[in-house]
């Protein structure tokens, strides 16, 4: 290709199009396909920009046929360019190309070697594809035909993200409609899309229906909890009314349900709380109850939600890192004798013996001469023994005091927790006691 193609395909997209309308104006006079890197000479070589721009006018890019837009695609895969000029001049290509035919225009562009040093600027799945995007969300079923038919082989998963990208933006309905049809991992991808678009303002209620028509297996109850729309402050009634009439014929939009339905009670007392969740059925009222503690801003109501998880006999909310984040956080905010004292109510169980640890320690690290005083006040039994042995381990990490710890660990009654709590011990000796020389 001579040098003054080469400025203009360089000059700008209109240039770009009215010199590969000049390239194949001379092959439509006989030049041949390797005419388009052939040197050119005397008042050829003189031709300005704008000539050639003028001869554009001729038959606008608009205008052109797609046979013509493939000739000008290999003009500009054989002109001497830099990356970033190459990619640039067939983005604009493309984009034309794509309104006459937007099949062969994807194909050139999967055709089409990327080449690293350009990646950085461009769409991560290549430089060229993400030009689609606008055509292929105004022609969405087009685009999603070739992609159901793998019209493109392999390039047809670059396709398809594309797709999913350019639709999901515009329509996450139309996206979220072809969940079944998306490998799992894709179904990943078109959710955290969809949940971009309602981010930025895209209606959900459209969008919550047809992923509620789902099925379980594609989508599940949390997932369709982050599109459900927030229901009216006063519609308590009629979201319980809503959670009895689904819980049998589906229970995961019931469950969705029962979780606003909690929201909107966090903010009241426990035993107003404890009232609204009376009828729901059994198992809806344990996800009420959670989202109601998860929300709730009223320190008063932690220890009798946490009550009322117990009467649910809810035994894993008791482990869950949110149990044992907001009895730590109620603690340290001044009310760590109460919580304590409200941990030696605990039923006895393995899912409570984590909490009662989380329960007392903060009493312990603030005021270990009272706390002391307070356990042996604590009648014989499995929590005085967790006492004691909660207390040996405050000594050593928060007080190095290891002979307050040895006097906790001798008064343990069971033996199987007294020799589980000198393994404590041991280890914190290892990390700090000098080895012997």
């Amino acid at each position: 290709m001579s040098r003054r193609t080469t400025v203009l395909l360089v000059v700008s997209s209109h240039v770009l199009l009215a010199a590969a309308g000049f390239w194949l104006a001379g092959h439509s006079t006989g030049s041949s396909d390797g005419d388009f890197s052939r040197p050119v000479t005397g008042a050829r070589e003189d031709r300005s920009a704008a000539d050639a721009a003028d001869f554009g006018k001729s038959r606008a890019p608009g205008e052109w046929r797609g046979s013509e837009y493939a000739r000008a695609w290999k003009a500009v895969a054989n002109g001497r360019h830099t990356v970033r000029e190459r990619i640039r001049l067939q983005r604009d290509l493309l984009e034309k190309w794509a309104e006459v035919d937007l099949a062969a225009a994807i194909e050139a562009a999967l055709s089409q070697e990327w080449d690293a040093d350009g990646a950085g600027d461009f769409d991560a799945y290549g430089p060229l594809m993400d030009v689609f995007a606008p055509t292929l969300a105004r022609r969405p079923q087009e685009g999603w035909e070739m992609i159901r038919g793998r019209q493109f082989g392999v390039g047809t998963g670059i396709l398809r993200r594309v797709w999913m990208e350019a639709v999901g933006r515009q329509d996450p309905g139309l996206l979220a409609a072809r969940l079944a049809e998306l490998s799992w991992r894709d179904r990943q991808q078109a959710m955290e899309i969809c949940g971009a678009a309602v981010r930025d303002g895209a209606p959900t209620t459209e969008l919550f229906t047809v992923l509620a028509a789902s099925p379980p297996e594609l989508i599940d109850a949390n997932q369709l909890l982050t599109f459900a729309p927030p229901p009216a402050a006063a519609d308590t009634e009629k979201l319980k009314d809503d959670i009895a009439r689904l819980a049998v014929p589906d229970p995961r939009l019931a469950t969705v349900k029962a979780i606003l339905l909690g929201r909107q009670l966090a903010a009241k007392s426990t035993d107003e709380i404890a009232a609204e969740i009376e009828s729901l059925p059994d198992g809806l009222r344990e996800e009420a109850l959670w989202a109601a503690f998860k929300e709730t801003d009223q320190p008063e109501n932690v220890l009798g939600l946490l009550d009322l998880f117990i009467e649910e006999e809810a035994w894993p909310r008791l482990e869950d890192p949110e149990t044992l984040r907001q009895i730590q956080q109620l603690a340290r905010a001044g009310d760590a004798l109460t919580v304590a004292e409200w941990a030696v109510t605990l039923p006895i169980r393995p899912e409570t013996t984590g909490l009662f640890r989380r329960s007392v320690e903060t009493y312990f690290r603030e005021d270990r001469v009272a706390a002391r005083d307070w356990i042996d006040a604590l009648p014989p039994g499995t929590w005085r023994d967790r006492a004691l042995a909660g207390y040996s381990q405050v000594a050593l990490h928060d007080h190095n005091d290891p002979q307050a710890s040895r006097r906790a660990l001798q008064q343990i009654s069971d033996s199987d927790l007294r020799t589980e709590a000198e393994s404590w011990r041991t280890q914190w000796e290892k990390r700090t006691v000098p080895a012997e020389k």
